[in-house]
């Protein structure tokens, strides 16, 4: 094929694979649940800068998802004597005063550190039969990829535990829900959670300088399947 013949060609092909790759396509999300509110701010009198403790609480590494991906949970626990792992269903904390030091920075600007106790033993699930789980008695650290807990005795933290210390906040995994402050999980034996999980979170107190302070109950809120039409790579929902 000469050069004059073999130019058209390679043009109709590319143009014909650029059409190919704009093609609108048909996307679906699947359904799923999730806590009905992420961010709290609780009052505690006394503080020495007068502010909130902030709480922050999360299903999923949102920042991980991506075009149609499903909301999943990803940690996965071997038990003895069984052949494959089961899902279990997990918590992410994240609690710190205002304007905290933020010691993964590397800088010493901010406000001194508040230790927050939290035990997550008095942690438990009220199911959609009316029944109660409780968590774990251990809380979990996380690995530095990705939002999720890390299952091994190295991360396994007993309870109490100050989810304010600088352990927590100097490992702030590269793809998190939140770039400044480092978490903490709550993990739940059950493989039953799905979009349809009505359940009710009793996370319990934290205890900051000697006050119980309430955690507000989490509801999980459904959303249902989501369609649309999506140009990839262009456009996510």
């Amino acid at each position: 094929m000469t050069y004059r013949t073999c130019t058209p060609s390679l043009l109709i092909f590319f143009c014909a694979a650029s059409l190919t790759a704009c093609v609108p396509w048909k996307r679906e999300r699947a359904a799923y649940a999730d806590v009905c509110e992420k961010k709290h701010e609780l009052q505690v009198a006394g503080l020495p800068d007068g502010g909130p403790i902030h709480l922050e609480t999360y299903l999923y590494d949102y920042s991980a998802r991506w075009r149609d991906e499903p909301f999943e949970q990803v940690l996965h626990v071997q038990y003895p004597g069984e052949k494959y792992p089961r899902p279990e269903f997990y918590v992410q904390l994240i609690a710190y005063n205002e304007g905290r030091q933020r010691p993964a920075s590397g800088s010493a600007r901010g406000a001194a550190p508040i230790p927050i106790l939290y035990d997550s033993r008095q942690a438990f699930i009220t199911l959609n039969d009316g029944s109660r789980l409780n968590a774990r008695p251990e809380l979990y650290l996380g690995g530095p990829v990705y939002d999720y807990p890390t299952f091994a005795p190295q991360q396994a933290r007993p309870s109490p535990y100050d989810i304010n210390a600088d352990e927590v906040h100097s490992k702030i995994p590269k793809i998190t829900n939140n770039k400044r402050y480092g978490s903490v999980y709550v993990i739940f034996p059950t493989d039953t959670f799905d979009a349809e999980s009505k359940w009710t979170i009793h996370l319990g107190n934290l205890q900051v300088q000697g006050q119980d302070v309430a955690i507000p109950p989490l509801q999980l809120c459904y959303h249902p399947v989501k369609t649309w039409i999506g140009i990839e790579p262009l456009m996510r929902p």
